[in-house]
């Protein structure tokens, strides 16, 4: 009776370790698939910000030639009435 039970002991030993490398393994892979979904989502968010940099380079770029036609138009402007102001000043002497 006493080997019986010694027997039925180890027997539980057994089955409580076996189940225990399982919750290991289960837990090893779970934190692996994590990591993996972390670095992934890293990845995500480093692409997203390089499109949004992107974007506000070309702004910053449209933006500057904006404000140089801008500039440009109203100079042109200015010099055209300039001169039709010599040009009357030209004709009423």
């Amino acid at each position: 009776m006493k080997k019986l039970m010694m027997l039925a002991t180890a027997l539980a030993f057994s089955a409580a370790v076996a189940v225990a490398q399982d919750t290991k393994e289960n837990a090893k892979d779970a934190a692996h698939q994590a990591k993996e979904t972390t670095k992934a989502a890293g990845r995500k968010v480093g692409r997203e910000a390089d499109k949004a940099g992107d974007k506000i380079d070309r702004a910053a770029k449209n933006t500057k030639e904006d404000v140089k036609d801008g500039t440009n138009k109203a100079l042109n402007k200015a010099d055209r009435k300039m001169k039709k102001a010599e040009r009357k000043l030209d004709n009423s002497k």
